[in-house]
């Protein structure tokens, strides 16, 4: 196998830093990349040449063996340079099992390091994000650190608990010229100690007075969209819930639809009666 000096691939000194073999192999790839040299087989080949280069260069292991590689091959040149200019005979065997031991041990390397230098897509990069149940109902953002920069993460009205948002191209940068992956960010939805969610349901408890019952007063119950008034029913059944259309959760990308919000009433009692109060229940209850 063919030693490669891969920093005339790249066109760099030997000297050069990580800095400056980023930047060429960068220049070297935008020339060379097969998007902007479509069915040409010499682009793609000195694609995969210069992206061999700097995947073993920008690695420090592999190229201090690369150096080493080039130092003992100096040496063998510069030897052989002189032997030759001295006695003008042919190189000596030993010099030649030099050579041959040597591409032994580039092929032990290359072995080692040698890739498909094919298009590499990044690695998806997985995030979470936890907002409350009021969050998930009006829709809400966050701002996150990518290896790209902050990035906005917008949440749509109704998200789901655990649903995965994906935005592409975010995620860690490819190889080879490969796409970045993706941004994969999964949405954590709490409930409340108000509300529970089933679906694109809400449930909840209203505490009913028992003055207001025996009234037949209005019942005010919170919700998302505000407070809200509702009629004392006639035939009330503290057994059933109250079902309240359209005061649920959004639906998901159905922008104007809602769930049903379904109220549990519970009766409130006192934790006394005055005498008065027990005079009036009492000629109540004797009325009927």
């Amino acid at each position: 196998m063919e030693f490669k000096d891969y920093y005339k691939v790249l066109g760099v000194s030997r000297r050069a830093d990580q800095g400056q073999i980023k930047s060429a192999y960068r220049q070297l790839a935008k020339r060379w990349h097969p998007d902007k040299n479509p069915g040409d087989k010499t682009a793609e080949e000195k694609f995969k040449e210069i992206s061999e280069a700097y995947d073993i260069l920008s690695d420090e292991e592999k190229r201090k063996k690369v150096d080493d590689f080039l130092r003992a091959q100096n040496a063998r040149k510069k030897k052989s340079s002189k032997q030759n200019r001295s006695y003008r005979r042919p190189e000596p065997k030993a010099n030649r099992e030099s050579e041959e031991e040597f591409s032994d041990l580039f092929k032990q390397f290359f072995k080692k390091t040698k890739h498909n230098y094919s298009f590499l897509k990044g690695d998806d990069l997985r995030g979470k994000i936890t907002i409350g149940l009021q969050e998930a109902y009006n829709g809400s953002s966050r701002i996150i650190k990518t290896p790209h920069g902050k990035l906005r993460i917008k949440i749509k009205p109704g998200i789901e608990n655990n649903k995965v948002l994906k935005i592409s191209n975010k995620g860690y940068p490819g190889k080879y010229g490969g796409a970045n992956g993706d941004l994969l960010v999964r949405i954590v939805v709490q409930n409340t100690t108000k509300f529970e969610r089933k679906g694109n349901h809400l449930f909840t408890t209203h505490e009913l007075n028992l003055y207001d019952a025996l009234l037949r007063n209005d019942i005010r119950i919170r919700t998302f969209k505000g407070d809200l008034n509702i009629k004392f029913p006639d035939d009330l059944n503290l057994s059933k819930k109250l079902r309240i259309p359209s005061y649920g959760m959004p639906v998901y990308n159905r922008p104007g639809v809602y769930g049903d919000l379904f109220v549990t009433l519970k009766l409130k009692l006192p934790p006394r009666l005055s005498p008065e109060e027990k005079k009036f229940l009492q000629k109540i209850k004797g009325k009927k």
